[in-house]
């Protein structure tokens, strides 16, 4: 699985965790753990694609520190 795919599934997973979220809210299905939880799902992929796309762009970029 290319890096691009996995990146494209994380954020699609985020938005239907959001979307799933919001509905369990809405009917009042959710109480504190489950609301917990639910964050805790939103964040996750949110973070991976975050981590990944910047180990990317350090990688395109160089992260090697500036010399004066």
């Amino acid at each position: 699985m290319s890096t691009t795919s996995v990146i494209r599934l994380l954020d699609i997973t985020t938005w239907v965790v959001i979307a799933v979220s919001l509905f369990l809210l809405v009917s009042g299905l959710l109480d504190n753990f489950w609301a917990t939880a639910c964050l805790i799902a939103t964040a996750a992929p949110s973070i991976a694609s975050w981590v990944i796309k910047d180990r990317l762009n350090g990688a395109t970029n160089g992260d090697e520190p500036q010399q004066r």
